[in-house]
């Protein structure tokens, strides 16, 4: 099964104008290694790059090419699940605060009305007072 490297291998050397033969010439290697290797049946080595995927704690392959798919929507489904639960949480706090805030509204208008009682109250027995005088 050709991956994402051997296809870009292929599609390099075609592009450059070179055939198999030609560019296991240019690499001196023989023609049937060559074509393992753009075929993905003998792997490229390079032990450097074995020994950096190892200090990493990932495979060649991550190392190369990233992480694999199925591999990423684990981590995009977890990364998910905390947003989801994240924005959960900020939902509740909405709601908890929004809550609070119509209680305060209903105690600002219970004030205002009391406010209003007196005022009219005050104004009343000041007229009465004025009477009297």
């Amino acid at each position: 099964m050709l991956d994402e490297l051997h296809i870009k291998i292929r599609r390099a050397r075609e592009q450059a104008g070179f055939s198999q033969e030609e560019m296991a010439e240019e690499l001196g290697v023989g023609r049937t290694t060559y074509i393992n290797f753009e075929t993905g049946r003998t792997r490229l080595f390079n032990p450097l790059l074995e020994s950096m995927a190892g200090r990493l704690g990932i495979s060649v392959e991550e190392l190369l090419y990233g992480p694999r798919p199925d591999e990423q929507l684990l981590r995009d489904n977890a990364e998910l699940q905390r947003w989801r639960t994240s924005a959960s949480e900020l939902e509740q706090q909405n709601s908890s605060l929004q809550e609070r805030l119509e209680a305060a509204g209903k105690v600002i208008d219970a004030q205002g009305t009391t406010i209003r009682t007196l005022s009219d109250s005050n104004q009343y027995l000041m007229e009465q007072l004025r009477k009297e005088d």
